[in-house]
């Protein structure tokens, strides 16, 4: 996060070996009335926080956060790939019910990572231009489209997660709009 704050996919195997680490290394979970939850895994009540440090933002309590492992990882340490934070997400969010802040919020983020790792979210000036939707694609747009579909066609999933890569072609390709899509799907 640009605060500093780090996050971590933890699978549910894994939780307590992270614990134990996190125990080892001298952090203790952080208490609701310290560390406020603000992030949908947050509050979802799956999440285990900690503090990295005392740092503070003008005034309030400390609210750089780390939630799994130590900030110091060795450079071996690996980031989850792509396929497996989409699934992760969807699976959080097919927990949850269909009104709930934290769906809504897993949603947004699972939006945020496909878009941000496939396609170019650069802008020049001061503002973005948000064109409308009659507004034809840019054969660029188009080009990154078809990448990005091509790349999500290339990932595994489990064999009854399948539907999360339908689902994100589906949306990419413009056969669904993204929210209402997600809304129908993760209802599974």
């Amino acid at each position: 996060m640009p605060n500093g704050s780090r996050f971590f996919l933890i699978p549910d195997a894994q939780l307590r070996k992270v614990q134990d680490l996190a125990d080892e290394l001298g952090f203790s979970p952080a208490h609701e009335d310290v560390l406020p939850s603000v992030y949908p895994c947050e509050l979802s009540g799956l999440a285990v926080r900690y503090l990295i440090d005392d740092a503070t933002y003008n005034e309030g309590p400390p609210r750089r956060r780390l939630d799994g492992l130590h900030p110091s990882l060795p450079p071996s340490a690996r980031t989850v790939p792509l396929p497996a934070a989409c699934a992760a997400f969807a699976r959080i969010a097919a927990r949850e019910k269909r009104a709930s802040p934290v769906r809504s919020g897993v949603i947004q983020q699972l939006s945020s990572v496909v878009a941000y790792s496939l396609f170019d979210m650069s802008y020049e000036g001061d503002y973005m231009e948000i064109l409308s939707n009659d507004q034809p694609l840019s054969e660029a747009e188009m080009l990154e489209i078809e990448h990005a579909v091509k790349e999500i066609r290339s990932w595994t999933f489990r064999k009854d997660e399948e539907w999360i890569k339908d689902m994100l072609i589906d949306i990419y390709t413009g056969r669904k709009p993204f929210v209402i899509s997600l809304a129908e799907v993760i209802d599974v």
